[in-house]
């Protein structure tokens, strides 16, 4: 994993190397002091950090002036992200007089590290504003937003495939204000230590079309929740989100939602991750009488990165169930998809992905007097452009195409879609 905490691990690592042989003369030839300085090297490069930090203090405890363990001392509270420490034992090392000057321009741009990254991480709040605008093609406007906000099917009696498609370009703006508030509190998990967050997520999603105005969609959604993070182990989190829905002129719902998840990074090249939804559709139409319920979703995900992850391959099977007031807008069944992502040029992006989802309905369609099932596929490509010089400079280009091919056993519901987007993205 070529991340740049990594590259600094591995530049302090051979930094302080070089140091040690400088300092070499301050430690003590006895082979107790040795072997207890390599069992704590040895811990270093296990990523063992709460070993190597105790057996690092007992070692000075007993022998203060070994400056090569206290730097070292310094590297493990470096890595483990506490920075007052790391400081303190750097700082220790070039106030000693005996300390020669060579080591002392290596701890000063230590020192320099230390600083910038702990101005960084003792932040209390983080914001960061977006914004994306662009243009889309529907080739099928009546389906509508969603099938898991709104379901298919206009006018029962257009059982027609192409009576009911209806094709129209539109124009798409989503702002966004993500916050996060770190009150720098910190834990331990076993060898390593974690920080604790609070996330919060804000955007506006409006989607114009140019003819079919019946369809514009308009979306706010607000996410807020707790984060635990144990750098290169594991991260979690919980959100409680409300998503406020319009379509067309109408006010058509309120989702409101709690999302667990937590990933666990395995090594430098895979990642597991389980995360689960449980929501409330409460839908404001008399129109769509029947379809609030519960929603419940639990899936289970794959990452794995080839190449100092300048690509990887991404796989996850889940499970979906919405519970509604009438039974013939209920539905389960397994969710499915495989897709990879790469670096395919200088500042530049790609991605693929299939996906497959089974609705089982749980109740009769009135006209056709039989359940209903349907077998979801879904295609998608993008890509991604971050432009780095001209008057769009920290812009990123984004496009991409997704097919929708949906089989029912009842003809109404059988329909296929095509949605390209192209347009522009900046964070700020």
């Amino acid at each position: 994993m070529n991340t740049p905490r990594l590259v600094m691990h591995r530049f302090l690592a051979g930094l302080l190397a070089s140091v040690a042989l400088l300092l070499a003369g301050t430690v003590h030839a006895a082979d107790d002091i040795q072997e207890q300085f390599d069992a704590a090297m040895a811990a270093i490069d296990s990523d063992h950090l709460l070993t190597a930090r105790q057996t690092l203090q007992d070692l000075l405890a007993a022998n203060p002036s070994l400056n090569r363990a206290r730097l070292e001392l310094a590297r493990v509270h470096y890595l483990s992200g506490d920075y007052p420490g790391a400081r303190a034992e750097a700082q220790r090392v070039l106030d000693d007089p005996t300390t020669p000057p060579q080591v002392r321009a290596t701890v000063l741009a230590f020192l320099a590290q230390i600083e910038a990254d702990g101005q960084r991480a003792s932040q209390r709040h983080q914001w960061r504003p977006s914004i994306y605008a662009g243009l889309m093609y529907d080739s099928n406007v009546n389906i509508g937003p969603n099938r898991d906000v709104i379901d298919i099917g206009g006018n029962l009696y257009q059982v027609s495939r192409d009576s009911r498609e209806t094709s129209d370009l539109a124009w798409v703006v989503n702002p966004a204000l993500s916050h996060i508030y770190n009150p720098n509190q910190r834990f331990q998990w076993g060898e390593h230590s974690g920080n604790f967050i609070w996330q919060t997520d804000a955007s506006a999603y409006y989607r114009g079309y140019f003819d079919e105005s019946d369809f514009h969609l308009g979306v706010l959604s607000l996410r807020t929740g707790p984060a635990w993070i144990v750098p290169r182990r594991w991260r979690a989190s919980v959100g409680l989100q409300a998503d406020k829905i319009w379509l067309g002129n109408d006010s058509l719902a309120l989702i409101t939602s709690i999302n667990p998840g937590i990933t666990w990074q395995l090594g430098n090249d895979w990642e597991v991750g389980l995360d689960g939804m449980l929501g409330y559709r409460n839908y404001n139409r008399g129109v769509d009488d029947g379809r609030d319920g519960w929603d419940r979703k639990l899936n289970l995900s794959a990452a794995r990165y080839f190449d100092n992850r300048r690509w990887a391959l991404l796989g996850g099977i889940g499970y979906h169930d919405f519970d509604a007031d009438e039974d013939r807008f209920s539905y389960h069944g397994p969710d499915l998809y495989l897709g990879a992502i790469a670096q395919a040029w200088e500042n530049g992006m790609v991605y693929a992905r299939v996906g497959y989802s089974r609705f089982d309905f749980d109740g009769r369609e009135p006209l056709f007097g039989r359940g209903r099932d349907d077998d979801e596929w879904r295609y998608t490509l993008g890509f991604q452009h971050d432009i780095q010089s001209g008057p769009l400079a920290r812009w990123a280009l984004q496009g991409s195409w997704m097919y929708t091919d949906n089989s029912s056993n009842t003809p109404i519901y059988d329909y296929d879609r095509h949605v390209v987007n192209l347009g522009l993205a900046r964070s700020f």
